[in-house]
């Protein structure tokens, strides 16, 4: 099963280079973020071996909002829901029936998400360059300027104007790819959704609001 952190670190990733752009942008991979204010999607996340083997696929929807604020939702088997409501992140296991909550500024400032916390552009932190088109997709790389425990490079590929996935690669040379499906940018979206509730008689660990 896919680990944990990886799937939390592509749910915060939009979010933070979302506040990380500025406006000296420059890149189409800069500018696509800087005017990002909400984003509505299906996905499907891939991880590979360090072989380019497949290992798993998963589905679900997300839905982002500027400030703070995200839902991914991943389907069954894999059934899980992350939702950052602003202040709080909190994370649902619907096999283990447990719920994990923090303050979203600790995730935020953990090990890979410091290099994205949005203290800085996002051209300080990463240097950005075109790699490759391949199927008609414009690939760039993000390469962290300061070495990272957890991950070697970041991908992003775009269509023309529209951001059609995110490829993660970690140290030992593991890709977990998120493609997009049906995505809509700067979408009104209810705020409700960013609000969770943890579901009767699940265990809850973690910074539960007094």
């Amino acid at each position: 099963m896919m680990p944990k952190r990886v799937k939390l670190f592509f749910a915060v990733f939009l979010l933070l280079v979302i506040q990380g752009a500025t406006a000296r942008s420059e890149s189409l991979v800069e500018r696509y973020f800087q005017n990002l204010q909400s984003l509505k999607a299906d996905f499907v996340q891939q991880v590979y071996d360090d072989q380019s083997r497949p290992l798993e696929t998963t589905h679900g929807q997300l839905v982002m909002q500027k400030p703070g604020r995200f839902r991914w939702d991943y389907s069954p088997p894999a059934e899980q829901v992350i939702v950052a409501d602003g202040q709080r992140l909190w994370m649902y296991d619907v096999e283990l029936e447990q719920v994990t909550v923090r303050a979203l500024n600790e995730a935020l400032n953990s090990t890979p998400f410091a290099l994205l916390s949005g203290a800085a552009p996002i051209q300080d932190a990463f240097t950005v360059t075109r790699e490759t088109t391949s199927d008609g997709w414009q690939w760039f790389e993000l390469q962290p300027k300061e070495e990272q425990p957890d991950f070697k490079r970041l991908r992003v590929a775009f269509q023309g104007e529209e951001l059609k996935a995110i490829e993660l690669e970690d140290v030992l040379n593991q890709r977990t790819r998120l493609t997009f499906k049906d995505l809509q940018r700067n979408v009104s979206l209810d705020p409700g959704v960013f609000t969770f509730t943890p579901p009767p008689g699940v265990d809850v660990i973690g910074d539960v609001p007094g």
